[in-house]
């Protein structure tokens, strides 16, 4: 068993005046350049890890630890271990450590060194007076007794234990339990407050303590980027006598006591050294004396831990960690004083807290982020609804969603069928959303503007190689759309060479990607739409009847708009409300007019044309309504002009009459203004013509 080493002191000396007084206790004492050693010394002639000081054989020895520059011993540079005696200075760059075995030795070793730097001469009094003032000083510094900037509990120190139990110390594998315990709770915590308190607990039952806090500097955040640094703010009011913003997030105190929080000074030197602290005899010691002494009990020892966030990186050192927090217990009264022993527990729950209040913070995020993201797909959601709405009020319309409501809970097959610009997607986004396949995916392609090759591979994907351009391995629709919807839009333009494996899918059976050889098993439910006469093209030949049949198990026939103009007026405000963004100006609606104009159409390119009219005069008319004027109609499925209602037909002889063409023109022309009650506009729409060339034909006749 090692002896203990008797009692000693270092007396830190930085130019002609000590700034501390370390007391040695039976550990090793690092000097260097790192924050990580017991001895910080901001000097660039000092190694990061430049000498040690260990007990011996009843002693001290001072080692050099392979330094650049060496340590000297009363200015000699040691070679090897040296076992220390009264009073020998030892330099460490530009630092001087006296070592001294008591008090009274360590301040005639500073009282020299003060004496022979001339500042005894300078403050004009006696020896006596000097070693009253010094020896005071001395003492209050001995406060602060122990510094650690890690511990063997920490995240990132911590090792798992021998694989055989029994090696191990009965204390440390006690501290193992201690911190399985206490990291298990930590998970199971929902809130910063629990993780910050379940900690604070856990420390003050393990060490036998009755009182202490978890206070966090707002001003710093709970983040896991590595990137991130110490706030320049919380920097300079380290240096500074302001304080960065605390706030308590977990405390524990004897019944009938308030809670106080660490003194200023502790603060500061938490976040400029980034070290944890042991003090002792804190009642004495004004800086380190907790806020509102006056009302507390008397505080034998205190610890203070910050909380450091750890930063993944190989070249990462202590000062990168920002410190989001400090973790503080202390003993007072009756209880025991606290040793370095509990300051590295205090440092590895510290460590663990810190951890968890990042990962918290972390989740924190996370789910701000997914439910900002729910919020954005629910509003694509009803812009989605909004825009692929059926609109209107007609009875075959409502006929329509009846049909709709009957095939979407089943899984059979849908035929959709109407002519070009009717709504046939939005009829299977309705089928869609309806079924319990709405959370699946909705796939739609379309059979005619592909080439055979293309649409094989479209469907059914292909793996690389399989043709010149196959460049990487592709899934095709049937697998995107698995466990949910299928949508095959102009189903009649398939090639004959595809329908049979097509065929094949639809019966259930497994397929193969082109140039693979594995059977793919997928879940789809199948909608066809089409504007084809499929039993045209199956008594031609170009559609196969067993693929007709299969796929004609319910069929829905989607009117034209020409046959439900009920559903124009609630079409146009449904459009209107929609492009009103587009519109540039303040938009109030549409004229009567120009409403009864529309309904009148016969509309060859049915609702897609009928959107198409009113964007375009939205886009391009300058008034705050849509007028006659604005509205450019289409004459494609209008009767020839030459059998127009209010022109050859209304003559009262139909038999052939041999004219010109401009005579004919003529009376064309007056017959429709004759129909449209002298309306020049409403006669240029019915014509095909603009206005102003209406204006020419009638100056020229």
């Amino acid at each position: 068993m090692q002896q203990s080493s008797p009692q000693a002191y270092l007396i830190i000396q930085f130019g002609n005046r000590w700034t501390n007084v370390l007391r040695l206790q039976n550990h090793p004492v690092f000097v260097g350049r790192s924050s990580e050693n017991q001895i910080v010394v901001r000097d660039e002639r000092v190694s990061r890890r430049h000498a040690s000081i260990t007990p011996s054989s009843g002693g001290w020895e001072v080692a050099d630890l392979g330094s650049r520059n060496g340590t000297q011993i009363d200015g000699v540079t040691i070679a090897a271990p040296h076992n220390l005696q009264e009073g020998e200075t030892i330099g460490v760059g530009g630092c001087r450590i006296t070592f001294s075995r008591s008090l009274q030795g360590a301040f005639s070793a500073s009282r020299t060194a003060a004496r022979a730097a001339g500042t005894t001469g300078d403050r004009g009094a006696d020896g006596a007076e000097i070693d009253a003032r010094m020896t005071q000083d001395l003492e209050r510094q001995t406060a602060i007794v122990h510094r650690r900037a890690d511990s063997q509990w920490s995240a990132a120190n911590l090792t798992y234990p021998s694989p055989i139990a029994q090696r191990e110390p009965p204390a440390r594998a006690d501290r193992w339990g201690f911190f399985y315990r206490l990291v298990f709770e930590l998970v199971r915590c929902e809130t910063r407050e629990q993780l910050a308190q379940v900690a604070l607990e856990r420390l003050l039952e393990e060490l036998g303590l009755a009182a202490g806090g978890v206070v966090t500097i707002e001003s710093a955040s709970l983040v896991g980027d590595a990137n991130i640094k110490l706030d320049e703010t919380i920097d300079a009011a380290a240096t500074e006598e302001s304080l960065p913003p605390l706030a308590v997030l977990a405390t524990r105190q004897p019944d009938g006591e308030s809670y106080h929080r660490v003194s200023d000074f502790l603060v500061r030197t938490l976040i400029r050294d980034r070290q944890a602290v042991l003090a002792r005899n804190v009642m004495d010691d004004s800086q380190l004396a907790l806020a509102r002494e006056s009302a507390a009990r008397n505080v034998v020892s205190i610890i203070c831990a910050p909380l450091r966030v750890r930063v993944a990186s190989a070249v990462a050192t202590a000062d990168d960690q920002p410190i989001v927090g400090i973790l503080h217990v202390y003993s007072a009264g009756e209880e025991r004083m606290l040793s370095d022993a509990d300051l590295e527990l205090a440092v590895g729950v510290a460590d663990n807290l810190a951890i968890a209040l990042d990962r918290h913070a972390a989740n924190e995020r996370l789910s701000q982020s997914l439910a900002q993201s729910r919020r954005q797909i629910d509003h694509l959601h009803e812009q989605l609804d909004s825009t692929t709405e059926l609109v209107g009020r007609s009875q075959a319309l409502e006929r329509v969603r009846a049909e709709i409501r009957r095939a979407a809970p089943t899984q059979a097959t849908v035929l959709i069928r109407g002519e070009s610009g009717v709504g046939k997607e939005l009829v299977a986004r309705a089928i869609h959303r309806q079924s319990k396949r709405r959370d699946g995916p909705l796939v739609c392609l379309n059979c005619a503007a592909l080439a055979p090759t293309l649409l094989e591979s479209e469907l059914f994907g292909h793996e690389k190689g399989a043709f010149t351009g196959a460049t990487e391995r592709k899934i095709g629709k049937f697998e995107a759309a698995h466990e949910g919807t299928l949508l095959l839009d102009e189903i009649g333009e398939m090639p004959s060479e595809l329908q049979a494996k097509f065929l094949r899918v639809l019966e259930g059976q497994p397929f193969e990607r082109l140039g693979g050889n594995k059977p793919i098993q997928t879940d789809v439910r199948v909608l066809a739409a089409t504007n084809r006469d499929l039993e045209e093209a199956v008594r031609d030949k170009e559609f196969r009847a067993d693929l007709y049949f299969r796929l004609r198990v319910i069929e829905i026939d989607v009117p034209p708009l020409r046959s439900r103009l009920d559903d124009v007026p609630p079409l146009v405000e449904f459009f209107i409300e929609q492009l009103r963004p587009h519109a540039g100006r303040r938009l109030s609606g549409i004229e009567p007019d120009a409403l009864e104009l529309l309904a009148r159409h016969t509309w060859p390119g049915n609702v897609r044309e009928l959107r198409n009219v009113l964007e375009r005069a939205i886009v391009l008319g300058n008034h705050a309504t849509i007028g006659v004027e604005d509205l450019k109609l289409s004459t494609l499925g209008q009767p020839a002009a030459g059998t127009d209602q209010g022109s050859l037909d209304n003559q009262p002889d139909s038999s052939f009459e041999p004219i010109s063409l401009s005579e004919l023109e003529r009376r064309h022309i007056l017959a429709m203004l004759e129909h449209c009650a002298g309306n020049k506009t409403k006669a240029a729409q019915k014509l095909g013509i603009e206005r102003s060339t209406l204006d020419r034909k009638l100056k020229r006749y």
